[in-house]
């Protein structure tokens, strides 16, 4: 049973992706939990402060989740309480795909891109995912990635500043590319074909798939 919560979709109150994986164990937060069980599904955790949602609404979502848990306090956002708990709950868990995490609330959007690079949950990868983007961290080092169906672009945007960054098998190859905050100079990049990009920093980068 551990082995299939290895891998665990959580759904956030943004933005709703158009098709909802089927395939998978899912968490839901807040509204993400209410939207999780009007498709069917029920969640291994549902958890959040609860505050938009009806009381009916809410017993609902908990009659069908294996863990519900109510967050009391403000000081972690409801996304971060979230993968607290998931890591707590299931500490074989390797990575975690994050959907309803853009759109609508800017402020929420940049939060949760933070998250993918709290130190927390440095040995989960983490992904933010909505229609037309996967976000995720390249690691300080040597870093694969594979193309994906449907994704054209391969985007690199700093965190931190003075990151030195060396991409091959891409349709733009650079060695030793100072990146900095203030210019985004690593965008829009492509895969050559089925070709794996390879990628060394040395320091963690956001990276980014992109569709047309």
């Amino acid at each position: 049973i551990m082995n299939e919560k290895r891998e665990v979709n959580i759904m956030l109150g943004g933005e709703f992706p158009t098709e909802v994986p089927t395939i998978g164990v899912w968490c839901g937060v807040d509204k993400g939990a209410l939207y999780l069980a009007d498709k069917g599904i029920s969640p291994l955790l549902s958890c959040g402060d609860f505050d938009s949602i009806s009381v009916f609404d809410r017993k609902k979502i908990e009659s069908i989740s294996e863990n519900f848990k109510i967050k009391e306090s403000q000081d972690l956002t409801d996304a971060d309480y979230a993968l607290e708990e998931l890591v707590r709950l299931y500490p074989s868990i390797e990575k975690i795909n994050i959907y309803g995490a853009t759109g609508k609330r800017l402020d929420h959007f940049f939060g949760n891109i933070f998250l993918l690079n709290n130190e927390k949950y440095e040995r989960v990868e983490l992904s933010i995912i909505d229609d037309n983007n996967i976000i995720t961290v390249a690691k300080k080092g040597e870093n694969i990635f594979s193309a994906k169906k449907g994704y054209k672009y391969f985007s690199i945007i700093p965190i931190f500043q003075d990151t030195k960054m060396t991409i091959k098998n891409s349709k733009y190859e650079v060695e030793n590319l100072l990146l900095t905050l203030d210019r985004p100079n690593a965008t829009s990049n492509e895969f050559c074909g089925e070709k794996d990009i390879k990628l060394e920093v040395n320091k963690n980068v956001l990276v980014i798939y992109s569709k047309d």
